[in-house]
């Protein structure tokens, strides 16, 4: 995928995150669903995701709003599916007690692909 730059969507998180799961890879399920929404982002949000991260993680990711789910859905309901499943999915990251990492360089999971796949 990151080959041919094609950005993954919910089902491919979805898909790589049963299949670590499966295996009781559980820690490297979560970091794989951390780094494909980031990728999603970085095809759905214009700006660059480094000036986006602190917006995105107050009030979307980390917020302690138990209406945040409902925002978020709402707030992208008709133009960025992407988006709001990317945003859902950094979410539960967060609320499993995982540091939401905003770089893939900062993921031992994207750079042993990349290594691998290059």
């Amino acid at each position: 995928m990151r080959r041919e730059k094609v950005n993954p969507d919910p089902s491919t998180c979805h898909f790589v995150f049963n299949c670590y799961v499966e295996k009781g890879y559980h820690t490297t399920a979560i970091e794989a669903l951390n780094v494909l929404s980031l990728r999603m982002l970085g095809g759905e949000v214009k700006e660059s995701l480094q000036e986006k991260k602190t917006e995105l993680e107050e009030s979307f990711v980390t917020s302690e709003d138990p209406e945040a789910e409902t925002k978020i859905i709402e707030l992208f309901r008709d133009s960025q599916e992407h988006l709001a499943a990317a945003l859902l999915n950094l979410r539960w990251c967060s609320m499993l007690g995982v540091r939401v990492i905003w770089s893939e360089e900062q993921s031992p999971w994207a750079k042993g692909l990349s290594n691998k796949y290059g």
